[in-house]
């Protein structure tokens, strides 16, 4: 069976994380992605450890497109870009208004050359409103959400999450806002420019910490690996050194603990007796459990949770998560042949779609690997494209 999204054209000029990995998104569906880059790449090409201008960063992030250099302060740049925009189903972008005007690529000019395109504009704070325009990344929009606020270990300062968790949040939300747009257009024949945002996306992901400030006025403390509302939950080290979560929200599950730890008695000390006592004494019940967990190590203990039907799960590293078992049944992690460095593995899909599954059918590409190859199905001969890349208007 086709893919999913076979058939539909996605423009990725946008940079880092949020936009390109939308655009992936739609990619491992079966979208025909052409990342268009400037000369000096996509900035994410720059940053951590890197093979020439590849970077674990970008190739983590940009599988499945075809890679397109344009300089769209050029003229001759700027009217290919509009050519392949007049094929194209899609545009993702993260360039501040300003820098669309300049270059005159805005939702006007754009669409002024396919009525029917759609247009993602990815930002940190908005398109519009007071703070347009000012530039921002993944960690302002975790402060001014609140969403660092609530995170952090308890009585010390707030923490941002290790991943860029708002440009991730972002990213599925430009996947979410193509197929609306693509829907609505098909049901009724219009393009249109759609706005997502860090700030708002990490607004979306805590409905239970909004809903709980709205509704009763509660703010969540910062609690670390554990919670306000139930325990035991939390991280216990083994006597290998080794680190399991477990949690229990109910009586059930906290009496399935006592059965895996050998400790039935817990299960009938007063101290211990509901959800609330055990919250009230978590420091009294953690010690208990750690005392358990640090003499035996983590691959047993985890035989004796997941016989005993615990919530729990080991504190993996990266080498250890792909290495699970679970994760590889999953196919999380595939092998791509990279036109630099040959034969490496990317991200998988998460989603798993049981008759039209997507598929990592193009490693991410190195720098305007693919340039002449789009800018042939635009018509252009190799003399033409020669002469752009002469005139620095495209690479490859």
């Amino acid at each position: 069976m086709a893919l999913p999204l076979e058939g539909i054209r996605v423009l990725d000029i946008a940079s880092m994380l949020a936009g390109p990995y939308g655009a992936t998104m739609l990619g491992d569906m079966g979208a025909d992605v052409v990342k268009i880059e400037p000369p000096h790449g996509d900035e994410s090409r720059a940053l951590g450890p890197r093979i020439e201008n590849d970077s674990g960063i970008f190739v983590g992030i940009n599988r499945n497109k075809r890679g397109v250099v344009l300089d769209l302060t050029k003229p001759e740049g700027r009217d290919l870009y509009f050519r392949l925009v007049r094929t194209a189903d899609i545009v993702i972008d993260n360039l501040r208004p300003q820098a669309k005007a300049k270059l005159g690529i805005s939702y006007a000019e754009t669409a002024a050359h396919n009525p029917r395109i759609i247009c993602i504009s990815v930002s940190a704070f908005g398109q519009s409103g007071p703070y347009a325009g000012r530039p921002g990344i993944d960690p302002l929009a975790q402060a001014l959400s609140g969403f660092m606020s609530v995170t952090g270990e308890r009585g010390g300062q707030p923490l941002k999450a290790g991943p860029p968790i708002a440009d991730a949040t972002c990213a599925n939300l430009v996947a979410y806002a193509a197929m609306v747009g693509l829907w609505t257009r098909e049901k009724q024949g219009i393009g249109q420019q759609i706005e997502v945002c860090l700030v708002d996306g990490l607004i979306h992901v805590q409905p239970a910490q909004v809903g709980q400030f709205f509704f009763t006025g509660y703010v969540q403390p910062r609690v670390g690996n554990g919670s306000p509302f139930y325990g035991p939950y939390g991280t216990f080290r083994c006597r290998d050194g080794r680190l399991i979560i477990i949690a229990a929200f109910n009586d059930k599950f906290f009496h399935n603990i006592c059965r895996a730890i050998d400790r039935a008695d817990l299960m009938a000390d007063p101290r211990f007796k509901s959800v609330d006592d055990r919250v009230a004494r978590e420091e009294d019940l953690h010690a208990e459990i750690q005392t358990e967990f640090a003499q035996r190590d983590a691959e047993e203990m985890m035989r004796r949770l997941v016989a005993a039907d615990v919530i729990a799960a080991p504190v993996n590293g990266f080498a250890e998560t792909f290495a699970d078992p679970q994760v590889l049944h999953n196919q999380m992690a595939v092998e791509v042949e990279h036109a630099r460095v040959g034969r490496t593995r990317v991200g998988g899909i998460a989603v798993k779609l049981g008759r039209t599954p997507g598929s990592v059918r193009r490693a991410p590409p190195t720098l305007g690997q693919h340039s002449s190859e789009v800018l042939r199905e635009l018509g252009l001969s190799d003399a033409d494209i020669e002469r752009l890349r002469q005139a620095g208007v495209t690479r490859g």
